[in-house]
Protein backbone atom coordinates (compact mmCIF):
# COMPACT_ATOMS: atom_id res chain seq x y z
CA UNK A 1 0.00 0.00 0.00
CA UNK A 2 1.52 3.38 -0.98
CA UNK A 3 2.41 5.82 1.80
CA UNK A 4 0.07 8.88 2.07
CA UNK A 5 3.18 11.07 2.45
CA UNK A 6 4.29 10.15 -1.10
CA UNK A 7 0.96 10.97 -2.76
CA UNK A 8 0.65 13.91 -5.14
CA UNK A 9 -2.04 15.76 -3.12
CA UNK A 10 0.11 15.65 0.02
CA UNK A 11 3.18 16.94 -1.82
CA UNK A 12 1.12 19.80 -3.30
CA UNK A 13 -0.25 20.71 0.14
CA UNK A 14 3.24 20.60 1.62
CA UNK A 15 4.54 22.91 -1.13
CA UNK A 16 1.74 25.42 -0.46
CA UNK A 17 2.42 25.41 3.32
CA UNK A 18 6.17 25.88 2.86
CA UNK A 19 5.59 28.72 0.35
CA UNK A 20 3.14 30.45 2.73
CA UNK A 21 5.63 30.24 5.59
CA UNK A 22 8.44 31.70 3.43
CA UNK A 23 6.25 34.54 2.16
CA UNK A 24 5.09 35.30 5.71
CA UNK A 25 8.68 35.51 6.96
CA UNK A 26 9.57 37.80 4.05
CA UNK A 27 6.67 40.15 4.79
CA UNK A 28 7.58 40.36 8.48
CA UNK A 29 11.22 41.13 7.63
CA UNK A 30 10.32 43.66 4.91
CA UNK A 31 7.85 45.63 7.05
CA UNK A 32 9.76 48.60 8.47
CA UNK A 33 9.44 49.16 12.20
CA UNK A 34 7.25 52.04 13.30
CA UNK A 35 9.29 55.09 14.24
CA UNK A 36 8.46 58.16 16.24
CA UNK A 37 7.41 61.14 14.09
CA UNK A 38 10.35 62.99 12.56
CA UNK A 39 11.53 66.09 14.40
CA UNK A 40 10.28 69.04 12.29
CA UNK A 41 13.28 71.09 13.41
CA UNK A 42 15.89 68.35 12.95
CA UNK A 43 18.05 70.22 10.41
CA UNK A 44 20.47 72.82 11.68
CA UNK A 45 20.78 76.09 9.74
CA UNK A 46 24.56 75.65 9.51
CA UNK A 47 24.04 72.35 7.65
CA UNK A 48 22.33 74.04 4.67
CA UNK A 49 23.70 76.50 2.11
CA UNK A 50 20.90 79.06 2.30
CA UNK A 51 22.67 81.31 -0.19
CA UNK A 52 21.46 78.89 -2.88
CA UNK A 53 17.79 79.06 -1.80
CA UNK A 54 15.31 81.24 -3.66
CA UNK A 55 12.23 82.48 -1.82
CA UNK A 56 8.94 83.54 -3.38
CA UNK A 57 7.58 87.00 -2.55
CA UNK A 58 4.17 85.55 -1.77
CA UNK A 59 2.08 84.14 1.07
CA UNK A 60 3.79 81.13 2.65
CA UNK A 61 2.38 80.77 6.17
CA UNK A 62 0.05 77.89 5.32
CA UNK A 63 3.10 75.87 4.19
CA UNK A 64 4.47 75.84 7.76
CA UNK A 65 3.08 72.74 9.52
CA UNK A 66 1.60 73.32 12.97
CA UNK A 67 4.01 70.72 14.39
CA UNK A 68 6.94 72.86 13.23
CA UNK A 69 5.57 75.99 14.89
CA UNK A 70 4.75 74.09 18.10
CA UNK A 71 8.26 72.63 18.21
CA UNK A 72 9.81 76.07 17.75
CA UNK A 73 7.63 77.62 20.45
CA UNK A 74 8.02 74.75 22.88
CA UNK A 75 4.34 74.84 23.74
CA UNK A 76 0.78 74.66 22.41
CA UNK A 77 -0.23 77.41 19.96
CA UNK A 78 -2.74 79.76 21.60
CA UNK A 79 -2.84 82.57 19.04
CA UNK A 80 -2.04 83.18 15.40
CA UNK A 81 -2.26 85.97 12.86
CA UNK A 82 -1.31 86.51 9.24
CA UNK A 83 -1.20 89.55 7.00
CA UNK A 84 -0.56 90.60 3.42
CA UNK A 85 0.56 93.75 1.58
CA UNK A 86 -1.87 96.64 1.88
CA UNK A 87 -3.45 95.33 5.09
CA UNK A 88 -3.33 97.48 8.23
CA UNK A 89 -1.73 95.36 10.95
CA UNK A 90 -0.22 95.63 14.41
CA UNK A 91 3.42 95.07 13.37
CA UNK A 92 4.67 95.30 16.97
CA UNK A 93 3.32 96.28 20.37
CA UNK A 94 3.89 99.95 19.53
CA UNK A 95 3.57 100.03 15.72
CA UNK A 96 0.40 99.74 13.65
CA UNK A 97 0.95 100.32 9.95
CA UNK A 98 0.05 99.23 6.43
CA UNK A 99 2.09 96.14 5.65
CA UNK A 100 4.27 95.80 2.55
CA UNK A 101 4.94 92.15 3.33
CA UNK A 102 3.41 88.72 3.63
CA UNK A 103 3.74 87.55 7.19
CA UNK A 104 2.47 85.53 10.10
CA UNK A 105 2.92 85.21 13.85
CA UNK A 106 2.09 82.68 16.53
CA UNK A 107 2.00 82.80 20.32
CA UNK A 108 2.19 79.84 22.67
CA UNK A 109 0.83 78.76 26.02
CA UNK A 110 4.32 79.37 27.43
CA UNK A 111 4.30 83.01 26.30
CA UNK A 112 6.66 82.50 23.35
CA UNK A 113 6.29 84.19 19.99
CA UNK A 114 7.34 83.10 16.51
CA UNK A 115 7.07 85.40 13.49
CA UNK A 116 8.10 85.37 9.84
CA UNK A 117 7.63 87.76 6.93
CA UNK A 118 8.84 88.41 3.40
CA UNK A 119 8.75 91.77 1.60
CA UNK A 120 6.38 91.88 -1.35
CA UNK A 121 8.49 94.28 -3.46
CA UNK A 122 11.72 92.86 -4.91
CA UNK A 123 14.92 93.81 -3.08
CA UNK A 124 18.19 94.55 -4.88
CA UNK A 125 21.58 93.49 -3.53
CA UNK A 126 22.39 97.14 -2.68
CA UNK A 127 19.18 97.62 -0.73
CA UNK A 128 19.71 94.26 0.99
CA UNK A 129 23.14 95.40 2.16
CA UNK A 130 21.53 98.51 3.70
CA UNK A 131 18.77 96.44 5.31
CA UNK A 132 21.31 94.01 6.76
CA UNK A 133 23.30 96.90 8.28
CA UNK A 134 20.22 98.63 9.73
CA UNK A 135 19.09 97.83 13.24
CA UNK A 136 15.42 98.20 14.18
CA UNK A 137 14.76 100.12 17.39
CA UNK A 138 15.52 97.94 20.40
CA UNK A 139 17.72 95.51 18.46
CA UNK A 140 21.47 94.93 18.63
CA UNK A 141 23.77 92.82 16.47
CA UNK A 142 24.58 89.44 17.93
CA UNK A 143 28.10 89.25 19.25
CA UNK A 144 30.27 86.25 20.05
CA UNK A 145 29.52 83.18 17.98
CA UNK A 146 28.36 84.38 14.55
CA UNK A 147 25.04 83.10 13.25
CA UNK A 148 25.11 80.85 10.18
CA UNK A 149 24.29 82.56 6.88
CA UNK A 150 20.60 83.18 6.28
CA UNK A 151 20.63 84.21 2.64
CA UNK A 152 23.21 86.74 1.44
CA UNK A 153 23.65 89.31 2.81
CA UNK A 154 22.40 88.28 6.22
CA UNK A 155 22.05 89.73 9.69
CA UNK A 156 21.33 88.31 13.12
CA UNK A 157 19.92 90.55 15.86
CA UNK A 158 18.90 90.32 19.48
CA UNK A 159 15.62 92.24 19.82
CA UNK A 160 14.54 92.35 23.45
CA UNK A 161 13.85 88.76 24.44
CA UNK A 162 13.75 87.53 20.82
CA UNK A 163 16.28 86.67 18.13
CA UNK A 164 15.79 87.91 14.57
CA UNK A 165 17.45 86.53 11.43
CA UNK A 166 17.11 88.33 8.07
CA UNK A 167 18.56 87.85 4.63
CA UNK A 168 18.22 88.09 0.88
CA UNK A 169 17.05 84.97 -0.98
CA UNK A 170 17.10 85.71 -4.71
CA UNK A 171 15.24 89.05 -4.78
CA UNK A 172 13.19 88.36 -1.62
CA UNK A 173 14.06 89.84 1.79
CA UNK A 174 13.00 87.24 4.37
CA UNK A 175 12.88 87.75 8.14
CA UNK A 176 12.09 85.34 10.96
CA UNK A 177 12.00 85.83 14.69
CA UNK A 178 11.67 83.56 17.71
CA UNK A 179 11.46 84.25 21.42
CA UNK A 180 14.62 83.41 23.30
CA UNK A 181 18.33 83.49 22.67
CA UNK A 182 18.99 79.87 21.68
CA UNK A 183 20.62 80.62 18.33
CA UNK A 184 20.60 76.95 17.31
CA UNK A 185 16.82 76.68 17.81
CA UNK A 186 16.27 80.04 16.09
CA UNK A 187 18.36 78.79 13.15
CA UNK A 188 16.33 75.58 12.88
CA UNK A 189 13.08 77.60 12.97
CA UNK A 190 14.30 80.08 10.39
CA UNK A 191 15.45 77.27 8.08
CA UNK A 192 11.94 75.78 8.27
CA UNK A 193 10.54 79.23 7.39
CA UNK A 194 12.90 79.59 4.39
CA UNK A 195 11.98 76.13 3.10
CA UNK A 196 8.25 76.90 3.46
CA UNK A 197 8.72 80.18 1.57
CA UNK A 198 10.94 78.66 -1.13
Amino acid sequence: MPSPFRSLPFKALLAVVVTAICVGIGVVRATPPKHAPADPLATRLAAVDTTALTVRRAAFCSALPEATVTAALGGRITGRASWHPGQTVQLSTKVKDVADEYGCSWTSSTGGTARAWVFEPPVTADRAARLAAAKPTGCTSLTGTPAPAYGAPTSALACGDSTLLRGLFGDAWLSCELSGTDLDLVGRWCLAVARAAA
